[in-house]
């Protein structure tokens, strides 16, 4: 196992039909090094940050979450989940 972190960002922005299936596809790589998830939720209006905050509950350890108070718009999202 190495030593080194692998960090994903993930932006994401009234998605809630689709965030699980991508956090999902993150979770489940098989890797032998560990891999984190780091979440920029930019304010959404619909069940999006709920579902995040549900996954970051349960796998604290891998998942991250940054939860904007107003919409940064997607570039500012990203630059500042990066």
């Amino acid at each position: 196992m190495s030593d080194k972190t692998v960090s994903v960002c993930m932006i994401t922005y009234n998605h809630e039909a689709f965030i699980s299936q991508a956090i999902e596809g993150v979770l489940m790589q098989k890797t032998n090094f560990p891999v984190e998830l780091i979440i920029g939720e930019d304010c959404s209006t619909d069940q999006t940050r709920k579902i995040c905050l549900e996954y970051q509950e349960k796998y604290p350890d891998r998942i991250k979450i940054i939860c904007n108070e107003n919409n940064l718009g997607m570039m500012r999202n990203f630059t500042q989940t990066l």
